[in-house]
């Protein structure tokens, strides 16, 4: 089964993503932070095929882009921003496959990531 990791503050939107694709037949962790999710990575010998970052709610959106930038090269990492961050500038050149600004449609994004990991 293929393992996504799911990060973001708004409780709402990491639940209804992690039941659409757990209903698409992926293995879905989520957390609230990035710092969670990365100190649950370390723990762990297989990592997961993707990392979905919501930063959009964060309260730290410049560190939690610098603590997934470490990681985006050993993991491929999407992340999903609001145009008003003022972090939008540091998103680039930091090795994330795929950057978002939001409003991203729910149903286009579970898409994607479905598409994502069957290649």
């Amino acid at each position: 089964m293929t393992q996504a990791v799911l990060v973001g503050k708004d409780w709402q939107a990491r639940a209804l993503l992690r039941a659409q694709l757990l209903e698409e037949g992926l293995e879905v962790q989520a957390y609230e932070t990035a710092r969670a999710a990365l100190a649950a990575l370390e723990e762990t010998e297989l990592l997961p095929a993707l990392l979905v970052a919501d930063l959009f709610a964060s309260d730290d959106p410049v560190t939690e882009i610098d603590q997934l930038a470490r990681w985006a090269p050993q993991i491929s990492t999407w992340i999903i921003a609001g145009r008003n961050l003022i972090a939008e500038k540091r998103l680039q050149g930091r090795g994330f496959e795929v950057i978002l600004f939001r409003p991203v449609a729910m149903g286009e994004l579970v898409e994607q990531i479905k598409q994502r990991l069957e290649r």
